[in-house]
């Protein structure tokens, strides 16, 4: 009688350690998993920079720096629209390969209702297309106090630049 109330208790133990275990996983989880954020109002513009000039040198290496200065156009339904104004940045290399470069660059987007400011760092490609994302650090005029981010794809001479301001 003994052995069979020694092994049920220890049925018991192990039934309840199990029921612990998978109720503080599941608490664990439900901690763990990231909370949706409520639908944002994030405002988003659709602009292209075509570069109009730059000075990065032909051969790089880490703490090469260069600028580069592009006029600004608008993007509606799918096709640049008028020019609305100009953007510059100043980049500097901070890796170096044969075929890529990542750069950390600061930029300002400039239109005649305002200014914004980025920074970010950007995977440079030798050929074909490359982009990367920069946090949107501040503006002037109607971007000013303005957050959020752009999301930039380059190719030759142009960016395609998603601006998202959050509220």
């Amino acid at each position: 009688m003994l052995h069979f109330r020694a092994r049920q208790l220890s049925a018991a133990v192990t039934t309840a350690a199990m029921a612990m275990t998978v109720t503080g996983a599941l608490a664990f989880t439900a901690q763990a998993a990231p909370v949706p954020k409520a639908e944002s109002k994030a405002k988003v513009l659709n602009w292209l920079a075509h570069k109009h000039s730059d000075t990065m040198p032909r051969v790089l290496h880490k703490g090469s720096d260069w600028t580069s200065y592009a006029y600004l156009y608008d993007v509606k339904k799918g096709k640049p629209g008028k020019k609305i104004g100009d953007a510059t940045a100043h980049c500097s290399a901070v890796e170096v390969t044969p075929h890529s470069v990542v750069a950390q660059c600061q930029s300002v987007l400039r239109t005649d209702d305002g200014s914004i400011t980025l920074s970010g760092t950007i995977d440079h490609r030798r050929s074909g297309t490359y982009g990367g994302d920069a946090a949107i650090t501040g503006g002037t005029g109607k971007y000013e106090d303005a957050e959020g981010q752009v999301e930039a794809v380059f190719h030759g001479d142009y960016a395609k630049l998603r601006v998202k301001l959050d509220d």
